[in-house]
């Protein structure tokens, strides 16, 4: 694979945000050419940055091409899938992010995070009774999972 693959981002207009994801995916390309990197440590690096617009209001579309990013490189990356699936939670593409967060959970059975998220999914999809079962398949999984 040629690191030139592996960095490629469409965007069609540019803010200080989207011009500061553009220079760290050249900072990320340039040292992924000069060390070698692994596809692996691209992937952590394009889930960070995701991490990053998830964070922050009205960027879940930027968060979300990251994520993508991240998964092309690495599908078997669980966080890389929840991380998707909030994105698409924000985004109100509800289905999405049920099928993403079913991804995280069939790589890891017991992420709680992942059950967390999937009951905050089914609650907004009008599915309480299968909401209640995954806050406490979460809880059960890592009781400091408490539903308020």
């Amino acid at each position: 694979m040629r690191c030139g693959q592996v960095f490629s981002v469409r965007m069609s207009k540019r803010t200080g945000t989207e011009e500061h994801l553009v220079l760290t995916v050249v900072v990320l390309a340039a040292l992924c050419c000069s060390c070698g990197c692994t596809q692996q440590t691209a992937a952590m690096e394009w889930y960070r940055q995701g991490l990053h617009f998830n964070a922050h209001d009205n960027q879940f579309e930027q968060a979300l091409e990251c994520f993508n990013t991240s998964l092309e490189l690495d599908p078997q990356f669980e966080e890389a899938w929840l991380g998707k699936s909030v994105a698409l939670y924000n985004l109100k593409r509800y289905q999405d992010a049920l099928q993403s967060v079913d991804r995280a959970l069939e790589l890891d059975p017991e992420y709680a995070t992942a059950w967390w998220m999937k009951g905050e999914i089914l609650s907004s999809l009008g599915k309480p009774d299968e909401a209640d079962r995954c806050y406490a398949r979460a809880q059960e999984t890592d009781p400091r999972f408490v539903r308020v």
